[in-house]
């Protein structure tokens, strides 16, 4: 009856009814968060001119990946804390495929909400529970080949359908140590099978609901970890990189936009530190940023911004804003090593900002990442930088960073294979 009484109206008005779902469609778009997602090769990368597209991008990717000189690097998988899901995206009874660490692993999360890591494939013949598993008995998995149950808090298998024998002691899936905390879900890696070396700080606003949830973005990175994180210390190119403002189309895009511009019509101002926290919490790095704009020279009201960023281990950075006026907030950058040379980059802000100031917020502050997206895909890692007075701290970032290696910390050889798998702590 309703369908029909619309449809009358809508052959008598169509112009009316077109104008108003327009309008409604243009006020949701501008209202709904923002969630810019740019996979490996949208941006940082240069396919010629013209630019090539279809087969004969995806080629030229491969040969990018092939042919670029990464210099001699660090070990490609540092000790610590990594994001592998946003809480909200893992219903419960779910079983996830996350890419982390060269491998596929299973993210669980069971009747009771609680959330769990086990490798993907099962011990009797090899099937992964990622392709038609199921989550039984409220922490146990299925597998899909011939039913085994496996306990997802332990690995142990506890049941074989089909036998009443005893379970072969071998029959045990490996799992991996993990945590939700701030609306995220984490996975801890240490290569010498050490137990979680420091927790992730819980941001109380978000725990009792006072910020909100307001935006995200994701990048695919091709680059070394460390290579983002140092971006922390290298306070000179701040104010060259990222001084213009950027402009709605090509702002992102260092290829297209002109970056010597001594005096910008619109211009971001920096001023920053680096710092280790203290010896008490000596995995913790912390960023003092200062920020404001000019237009024409002119310091613009209500632009200022003033950032304390920590930096949790090699992947976990909180940026604690105070933007005066508009409110505060936090910003999570989360860097999750998925391949050697393959960091998947998220970005997600709680506040009691204003939507409109979030969302101008995250997509400038998006746009001026990539373009450093476009210099890490790139760039050659260089051991020995020629380093000048103003460049910041990058060495002492460097020595900084280096507690997160030991002796047995994988390294990408020349043919691009690793020197040793990741395994779990529970591996050893």
């Amino acid at each position: 009856m309703i369908i029909e009484q619309f449809w009358e109206f809508f052959l008598a008005h169509p112009v009316s009814v077109l104008t108003t779902l327009a309008i409604l469609y243009a006020i949701h778009i501008t209202v709904k968060p923002l969630n810019r997602i740019r996979r490996l090769g949208d941006v940082g990368l240069f396919f010629g001119k013209p630019e090539l597209t279809g087969f004969y991008r995806e080629r030229q990717l491969e040969r990018l990946k092939l042919l670029r000189r990464v210099g001699e690097m660090p070990p490609v998988f540092p000790n610590g804390w990594y994001c592998v899901c946003e809480s909200e995206k893992l219903a419960k009874n779910q079983i996830m495929e996350i890419t982390v660490l060269g491998q596929f692993l299973s993210l669980i999360r069971s009747e009771s909400g609680a959330v769990y890591i086990t490798d993907s494939y099962c011990p009797h013949i090899g099937a992964n529970f990622n392709i038609g598993g199921r989550v039984v008995r409220d922490n146990c998995i299925q597998c899909p080949f011939h039913g085994w149950i496996f306990s997802a808090e332990t690995g142990k298998c506890v049941e074989v359908p089909y036998d009443e024998g005893r379970i072969p002691e071998q029959a045990k899936v490996t799992t991996w140590p993990c945590i939700e905390k701030n609306n995220s879900i984490y996975l801890w890696y240490h290569c010498d099978g050490a137990a979680p070396e420091w927790e992730i700080p819980e941001i109380p606003q978000i725990a009792d609901g006072i910020w909100h949830l307001g935006g995200r973005t994701e990048h695919e990175v091709m680059c070394h970890i460390q290579e983002i994180p140092e971006n922390g210390a290298d306070i000179a190119h701040l104010n060259y990189l990222h001084k213009s403002a950027p402009a709605i189309t090509e702002g992102s895009n260092i290829v297209k936009t002109d970056l010597s511009d001594p005096q910008p019509a619109v211009q971001h101002v920096w001023d920053g530190k680096w710092e280790v926290k203290s010896e008490a919490d000596k995995h913790c790095g912390v960023m003092h940023l200062n920020q404001y704009m000019t237009l024409w020279g002119y310091r613009l009201p209500l632009t200022g911004s003033k950032l304390i960023a920590e930096q949790h281990g090699p992947g976990i950075v909180h940026m604690i804003f105070d933007f005066g006026f508009w409110g505060k907030g936090v910003v999570f950058q989360t860097v999750t090593p998925e391949e050697p040379l393959l960091q998947r980059v998220r970005f997600r802000i709680f506040s009691n900002i204003p939507w409109f100031f979030v969302k101008f917020f995250m997509t400038v502050e998006s746009m001026q990442f990539e373009r450093d997206v476009f210099v890490w895909s790139n760039k050659k890692y260089i051991k020995s930088p020629l380093l000048v007075k103003n460049d910041g701290p990058i060495q002492k970032h460097r020595r900084w960073f280096s507690q997160f290696y030991t002796a047995n910390s994988p390294t990408m050889l020349k043919d691009g294979s690793l020197s040793n798998q990741a395994k779990s702590i529970n591996d050893w």
